[in-house]
């Protein structure tokens, strides 16, 4: 690895990603967490060639230091001291960039094979043809017309602007209940009934927002249960629903409409369910004086004889709200927005809107989302249906109900002054059949229109620099997004926390321990306190606290509580199973390796208590973390596909570890004994694998070398051990704790523990479990 074999690499993991990634049917969590630790593995191993820490081993390339290989001195003729480590840092960060180069770019390869070279103009748009007051002008812009407002005694308003004339009023409806499907009725009954918008025969499309929502996150996206009652009134109408909506950047169409529940439905409901940026794409002319000029649409868009927009009810940090008007905004099928936000995300909502107007509008206001939307939005249970036949209407009363001016959101001042519809009807909230209890009726935490408008100055200026609206497209979908579904935040956090739940509150929420569980956690933590106890004699023995490294000693004193943890999880034949045999492989790996001459410590000429010791504490930490991995693993699905191939994981780290083996030169030096070992311990893993799921083996494998990797290095960095070639860590070693964690687990398993089987293993069982036999035992 190097900073210029690494970029060219880096993007073809990206491609590879994406190529797997379909064949595989991976999860979006699942591409960026692979991709994310690519990036790392790239990151760590080219930093330790860097600091020279790991001797450049690489054939062909073995005359180098780790730093000149990272800069291919011997043909730039660059040297370490020449970079300031400032550029460095930036190299590295551009890792993941250079991953997702490679994901997008074949993403856009792919993409530009659905684009026709057709173009269409507003005369195309066929649900224009049952849109009221449209004026089709030859600048192709089109516009609602009328005079003064007034309010029927229905509710409704009239809309009628003193330069122009409506074939139809506009009018909205606002139905309050805790029946939406009844509230969705009313309100389109209200303003005629569905048979006024949609005929027999008719092309509906109905877009609903799923993509820019979080499918974890109620009052982010789009009810199914509001598709679900509009569904039946087209199909009542003798039409044909289309549920619509686009692919954004990371944020894939098919993936949340799964996770949000969106497809079960419609495949149960025998309704289209369409992802517009997988139609075919036509070229659409906005006018030479657009702010889009000629933009990519989706042919299903011009075909539709109605378009029927379906928003959440939320707020937005660049735009105040997205309701109606910007739900349209998500049809463009290309997953680039930050393009759009460069043209100004206001007036590309007004052009959507007016080449795209929706005949009819419905806004879900039956669970909306205020604070800092719309990804990071928190649940309003409003119960309100929003209708109307003007989609600047719905917005503007809408916007009220959240508490706004409507002429304090830019692209809904924008569309009444431009004619679109009409934004001056005054809502009434004492026409409500009842106040919401929480007191939000117009009291929405929302971001204030001043901050809004500058965040989308400062994005605006932003993406003027060259290069800036892939990071855009990245930080709005990827960072944005994920904060609220990652794995990071959603699984390991949550992991983190389940220790404290299972140790204390537990307890404390009706889930009682037995006098046997209390005894067993008592044993527990009274042999990992003994395993602690004899750390601490053998370091002060070995002569390591004269030594002291602060960092060792914090790593090592974290990884004894996370073993106390994962100790009082554990059944006490389990951990004592796993303490023996921790021991045994110990001393006979350490002692074959030290006689060998591959390594000494600075303590002690042979195994030593600090050393068994430690080893038991690792084997303990690499078990408890392998167990969050896991679990991790089977929720993003990444194997599913492959799940018989449980060989694979151990077979690579073995096909590794024998490549360092044998360049770092251990192999030279290496006597019969440590290549009978390893020979044994690499039987022993493959048969441990072959009885084991690929999720848990792939865990082990993966946290194994991460944690003792780790603490090769800060022990080898504070001079408790020395390899037998001058390098600060030998990867040799740092692979091998994959081998050592394999043979431990396999012996295990062989006189009957089996430590790969979690559910026998905890102490507690999972709080559903619990529950089941509370209820078995009050039965």
């Amino acid at each position: 690895m190097s900073f210029l074999i690494d970029p060219p690499l880096l993007l073809l993991s990206g491609l590879a990603i994406y190529l797997l990634g379909k064949r595989m049917q991976w999860s979006r969590h699942a591409k960026i967490v692979i991709g994310l630790a690519i990036a790392l593995i790239f990151i760590i191993f080219s930093a330790l060639l860097y600091t020279d820490i790991i001797r450049c081993t690489f054939p062909f390339f073995s005359r180098l230091s780790g730093s000149e290989f990272m800069f291919h001195s011997n043909i730039t003729h660059i040297t370490k001291s020449m970079v300031p480590e400032i550029i460095i840092l930036f190299l590295f960060l551009l890792y993941p960039v250079w991953i997702f180069a490679g994901y997008a770019s074949a993403l856009l390869i792919e993409k530009r094979r659905r684009i026709s070279p057709e173009i269409y103009t507003y005369s195309d748009v066929k649900s224009k043809k049952r849109n009221k007051g449209i004026n089709n002008g030859s600048n192709g812009s089109n516009a609602i017309t009328g005079a003064n407002s007034s309010i029927s005694s229905a509710g409704a308003i009239t809309n009628s602007r003193n330069d122009r004339t409506l074939a139809l009023p506009s009018v909205y409806a606002v139905k309050r209940g805790k029946d939406t499907r009844k509230c969705v009725i009313d309100a389109i009954d209200s303003l005629g009934g569905i048979g006024k918008f949609v005929q027999n025969g008719d092309k509906v499309v109905v877009k609903v927002n799923i993509c820019g929502g979080v499918p974890e996150k109620i009052g982010t996206f789009t009810s199914i249960e509001v598709a679900d009652v509009l569904a039946d009134l087209i199909i009542s109408a003798g039409a044909e629903p289309i549920v619509a909506d686009a692919d954004m950047v990371w944020v894939k169409f098919w993936q949340a409409a799964t996770d949000s529940g969106y497809v079960e439905w419609a495949k149960k409901k025998g309704v289209r369910l369409v992802n517009l940026s997988e139609t075919k794409i036509v070229n659409f002319d906005f006018g030479p004086d657009s702010a889009l000029g000629m933009e990519e649409v989706s042919m299903e868009m011009m075909d539709a004889d109605v378009i029927i927009s379906v928003p959440t009810m939320k707020t937005h940090l660049l735009t105040g709200v997205t309701l109606a008007m910007k739900n349209m905004y998500g049809t463009f099928p290309d997953i680039d927005k930050a393009k759009y936000h460069k043209k100004s995300i206001e007036d590309t909502i007004i052009e959507v809107n007016s080449a795209f107007t929706p005949n009819l509008v419905v806004i879900d206001g039956s669970i909306g989302g205020e604070a800092i939307g719309p990804l990071s939005a928190c649940p309003v249970y409003f119960e309100t249906i929003i209708a109307s036949n003007d989609v600047v209407m719905a917005d503007s009363i809408a916007s009220q109900m959240m508490g706004y001016e409507p002429m304090d959101i830019v692209h809904i001042k924008m569309a009444y002054e431009a004619g679109l519809g009409d934004a001056s009807a005054r809502f009434d909230f004492s026409s409500l059949s009842y106040h919401h209890a929480g007191g939000k009726d117009g009291n929405w935490e929302r971001p204030d229109p001043l901050i809004k408008d500058f965040y989308e100055w400062g994005i605006e200026l932003i993406l003027m620099f060259p290069g800036w609206d892939r990071l855009f497209n990245i930080g709005a979908d990827f960072l944005l997004y994920d904060t609220g579904r990652l794995p990071i935040f959603r699984y390991l956090v949550p992991a983190f926390l389940q220790f404290l739940h299972d140790v204390v509150y537990e307890n404390l929420n009706g889930i009682k321990s037995t006098t046997g569980d209390i005894t067993r956690r008592a044993i527990n933590i009274t042999l990992i306190g003994l395993v602690a106890l004899g750390c601490a004699i053998g370091y002060y023995w070995d002569g390591y606290i004269w030594r002291s490294s602060l960092l060792f000693e914090l790593s090592f004193l974290m990884a004894i509580v996370v073993a106390a943890l994962a100790a009082v999880r554990m059944k006490t034949v389990h951990l004592i199973a796993l303490l023996a045999i921790s021991a045994l492989v110990c001393y006979v790996v350490e002692h074959t390796n030290i006689s060998a001459g591959l390594l000494k410590y600075a303590g002690s000429a042979d195994v030593s208590l600090f050393t068994i010791s430690g080893w038991i504490v690792m084997m303990v930490v690499i078990l408890q973390l392998s167990d969050f991995l896991t679990s991790w693993l089977k929720g993003l699905a990444i194997f599913k596909e492959i799940r018989s191939w449980k060989l694979l994981p151990f077979a690579l780290i073995l096909m590794v570890f024998a490549l360092f083996f044998y360049w770092e030169g251990y192999l030279a030096i290496a006597g019969i004994n440590v290549l009978v070992m390893y020979t044994v311990i690499a039987a022993i893993g493959l048969l441990y694998s072959w009885k084991h799921s690929l999720e848990w083996n792939a865990s082990l494998v993966v946290v194994s070398v991460a944690v003792g990797g780790f603490m090769e290095l800060i022990g080898s960095m504070a001079g408790y051990w020395h390899y037998h070639f001058p390098e600060t860590l030998a990867v040799f070693f740092a692979l091998s704790w994959a081998m050592n964690t394999m043979a431990v687990h396999g012996l295990a398993c062989l006189v009957g523990v089996d430590l790969g089987a979690p559910e026998k293993r905890h102490l507690l069982p999972r709080r559903h479990d619990r529950k089941k036999e509370l209820l078995h035992e009050e039965g």
